[in-house]
């Protein structure tokens, strides 16, 4: 299952690495450079192996209760031996996730950065160098944003709980605002980080194109 997950995970990576169209080619299709970008797929699936590899022990002593939970459901889906069975399983599963899977985003974040920092084929260096800067701050933007929002964990927790029964009650509704209060800060501190990363890039950009002119 990993396996499969690791392998559709590197084939959206690469769905990522699409031809684009630059403000200043006149609307060329152009490509970065291939060689960059394989690197970048292939570190990608280092990554992901590891993750894997790290994690397998634990999924690896959870496959009996999976197998319960398989025999269990098997003749009756709806049936409270197949309800225990899954929440065993489930239970036993959980520290796996909560392993495996912000170590395997990690590895796709780090990967798209990589990516987005390439050169296109052609591109003068100093351009090349303010894409590279523009990737890692947009990316430095994200892992800001994430860790401000981990904050709001209690919050989010609230929501799930106060919700689950009654989407439309009043603590619901309390607790979605209280979410939205916490997360606030957090959104309005991405949109000023990206916007001082355009701001940056498009000074870059001037930059390099007058070097450029003078040379």
């Amino acid at each position: 299952m990993l396996k499969r997950a690791i392998a559709l995970s590197v084939a959206i990576l690469f769905a990522g690495i699409s031809p684009s169209r630059g403000a200043d080619d006149g609307g060329a299709r152009r490509y970065r450079q291939p060689r960059c970008v394989a690197g970048c797929v292939l570190d990608t699936a280092k990554c992901l192996r590891d993750a894997r590899q790290s994690s397998a022990p634990c999924y690896q002593g959870c496959e009996s209760l999976v197998a319960a939970a398989r025999t269990a459901c098997a003749a009756d889906s709806q049936s409270e031996a197949c309800a225990t069975a899954r929440a065993a399983a489930r239970a036993c599963l959980d520290p796996c996730n909560a392993t495996f899977r912000p170590a395997a985003r990690a590895c796709l974040d780090d990967g798209r950065e990589c990516v987005q920092a390439c050169p296109f084929k052609g591109e003068p260096p100093c351009l090349a160098q303010c894409r590279a800067d523009n990737a890692h701050c947009i990316a430095a933007a994200g892992d800001d944003f994430q860790t401000c929002r981990s904050g709001c964990a209690d919050e989010s927790q609230a929501v799930r709980t106060a919700c689950a029964t009654d989407p439309e009650s009043d603590a619901c509704a309390a607790a979605r605002d209280a979410l939205h209060t916490c997360l606030q800060p957090c959104r309005q501190g991405l949109t000023e980080a990206v916007e001082r990363c355009g701001s940056a890039w498009a000074d870059c950009v001037k930059q390099c194109n007058a070097d450029m002119t003078a040379q």
